[in-house]
């Protein structure tokens, strides 16, 4: 993963697939990083990706939920056609954010390979419950398609915190 940011433009470049099992990590580095950081236009670059997980879908749509809701404006993913480009359509990504498969960064804009760190404090399944309440908030198709993930994961982090 790579990420920059400069004036009101920020970057985050995927160069692998986006699995659940680096969620933890993923969700701190946005949490602590990339959404205060960022600024009116939001390119998140997928172009590296060769598969997302609904849990990676979840943390990107709360990436798109926070521009709409902090600049009343779509982040942009930069997305070849493909399975990727596919599955972001079938989950109605385009209510969130802009698609398009063709943009280049600034050239002043260096994008720096980042390694999060692994976040102290929020569980696995706290993390996955959110990004897939996340997606399923993106379109009430996605509300029926992820219930039963969204209730089996209720019970796992209820448990976590008896």
């Amino acid at each position: 993963m790579r990420y920059g940011h400069r004036d009101q433009l920020s970057w985050l470049s995927f160069e692998e697939a986006i699995r659940y099992t680096e969620c933890r990590e993923l969700k701190a580095f946005l949490d602590q990083v990339v959404l205060p950081q960022m600024g009116d236009t939001m390119v998140i670059d997928l172009r590296g990706v060769p598969s997302i997980d609904s849990t990676g879908l979840g943390l990107l749509a709360s990436i798109g939920r926070h521009s709409l809701t902090h600049f009343s404006r779509r982040a942009v993913i930069l997305c070849p056609e493909g399975q990727v480009a596919q599955c972001l359509r079938a989950m109605q990504f385009d209510k969130l954010f802009t698609l398009t498969s063709t943009l280049d960064p600034p050239e002043e804009l260096p994008l720096t390979p980042v390694k999060p760190a692994l976040a102290h404090g929020e569980g696995m399944a706290s993390v996955m419950l959110g990004a897939h309440r996340e997606l399923s908030d993106v379109d009430e198709r996605n509300k029926s398609r992820f219930s039963d993930v969204v209730e089996v994961l209720e019970k796992a982090a209820a448990k976590h915190r008896q």
